[in-house]
């Protein structure tokens, strides 16, 4: 196993997934067994998704659904939509929008050469997005920089004051870490702030990536940045920040991260500033639906693919588009309990 050492944290394993070209959307990776339809059982009362993160069997997806000219869709109900994995139709379970669940948000920011000319704007603008995404006490925010390395300079809160101080520390200038050869850790900081931030806290999780979408540094590939994401149900908001010959290489990479995590793509412009971007992406986050059901028996880490789809052809769905069987969280209290009884 290859390890290396970064400011943000001290040790990251590299995962064994396929690697392919960054400059196409990776296709999510095949199932690894056949998934079979549930039993049929009477009709569930409809009730709100809990959180993100049960201790039974519910996959969570989150979902954004819009018309035909963009804009957001609400009040519809769970008899609006029609929900496959692996081909096979499940049953919804839960279903509720604009959930009371917390907001976790990673906030990360490209600082390497190509985009240290727009960190003022991003500054400015991140300030106010911090206020209007963190209404509640239960709400927080991490800020995360990443160019040849990924430090975290706000630990996680809920205190505006304290990540728009973590902001103002962007531009500082900071030594290279020894033994790295240099190059941009996009995918290396999707990979670090999904596993040893994002993935222990409950309720609704995003990151926003203000970036030009070049990596030419990291350990990991945008599989297995994605994949990591995927398994957390992190949604991710790409915001392109920079010049026009850029967008070739870099928005295929965006593109991919946000399709396959059920996020969005936007491109800063004169038309479109950082701040109406930043508009756009909390009303997402407000009128997500929350979409929760019950999968058929799975090995841990088999990828099953998740199709969510409209029953009006007319809507249009943003939705992860899969999800990795993961190991069966035990409570404490059954932990706790287990162990005295041996």
């Amino acid at each position: 196993m290859t390890s290396r050492c970064l400011t943000f944290v001290l040790l990251i394993g590299s995962a064994g997934m396929t690697a392919a070209s960054a400059q196409d959307p990776p296709p999510p990776p095949p199932p690894t067994s056949p998934a079979t339809p549930p039993p049929d059982v009477p009709a569930p009362v409809e009730e709100p998704l809990p959180t993100l993160k049960l201790q039974t069997r519910v996959v969570a997806v989150s979902a954004v659904v819009r018309d035909k000219k963009g804009h957001p869709i609400s009040n519809l109900t769970k008899a609006d939509f029609t929900l496959k994995e692996d081909g096979k139709l499940q049953t919804i379970r839960y279903f509720s929008q604009g959930s009371d669940l917390p907001l976790t948000l990673a906030l990360l920011v490209d600082t390497s050469g190509s985009q240290r000319g727009f960190i003022e704007d991003e500054t400015a603008a991140s300030k106010v997005f911090f206020e209007a995404m963190l209404t509640r006490p239960e709400d927080r925010a991490v800020l995360v920089q990443f160019d040849n390395d990924v430090r975290r300079l706000q630990v996680m809160t809920n205190s505006v004051e304290q990540l728009q101080a973590g902001l103002a520390r962007l531009a500082e200038r900071h030594p290279p870490t020894p033994n790295r050869h240099g190059g941009t850790l996009l995918y290396d900081a999707i990979d670090l702030t999904a596993r040893a931030v994002l993935r222990k806290e409950d309720g609704r999780r995003a990151m926003v990536i203000l970036t030009d979408g070049g990596d030419n540094g990291s350990e990991l590939t945008i599989e297995q940045a994605i994949g990591e994401a995927q398994r957390e149900d992190i949604v991710i908001y790409c915001v392109f920040y920079g010049q026009e010959f850029a967008a070739d290489r870099g928005m295929p990479v965006l593109n991919a991260l946000a399709d396959y995590t059920g996020g969005r793509v936007f491109t800063v412009s004169r038309k479109a500033p950082l701040a109406q971007i930043y508009a756009q992406i909390a009303e997402d986050m407000r009128l997500q639906y929350q979409i929760g059901y019950a999968p058929p028996e799975s090995p841990v880490g088999s990828y099953h693919q998740i199709e969510l789809k409209p029953v009006d052809k007319h809507m249009l769905i943003e939705a992860r588009k899969g999800y990795y069987t993961m190991r069966p969280k035990v409570p404490p209290e059954s932990a706790a309990t287990s162990g005295a009884s041996k």
